[in-house]
């Protein structure tokens, strides 16, 4: 299982930002406060709805801006699923898997499965 790629929308300190990563180790390079953080972050949140960071949502959404957006693609035994999360504080979020609306957000937990080690 492995995130192919990953786009964020008004996330943290992105404004706009996408990835296209390879299965195995990825490193994240830069100085302090360029947002390699946030990027562990927003997959960590396609994998658990939640961030190790914060207990609410408000501060996942770029100051200034009304909602952010996770996307990305999850290969898993050879198949391909995008899920995609709107992250709306003060409100519901919304969810979506394989462009299609999830019933409930939490629908898609499972897609991604994830280790943090501290």
């Amino acid at each position: 299982m492995h995130v192919r790629d990953l786009t964020l929308t008004n996330f943290r300190s992105y404004p706009g930002a996408s990835l296209t990563l390879s299965p195995g180790v990825t490193t994240l390079l830069g100085r302090n406060g360029q947002g390699k953080t946030n990027i562990i972050e927003a997959i960590g949140y396609v994998a658990t709805l939640g961030s190790h960071r914060v207990a609410s949502d408000q501060p996942m959404v770029r100051f200034g801006e009304d909602s952010a957006i996770v996307r990305s693609t999850v290969i898993r035994d050879g198949r391909e699923s995008l899920v995609e999360l709107e992250i709306i504080p003060g409100k519901a979020n919304r969810a979506r898997l394989n462009r299609s609306p999830a019933g409930r957000q939490r629908d898609v937990l499972g897609t991604l499965r994830t280790v943090l080690c501290p």
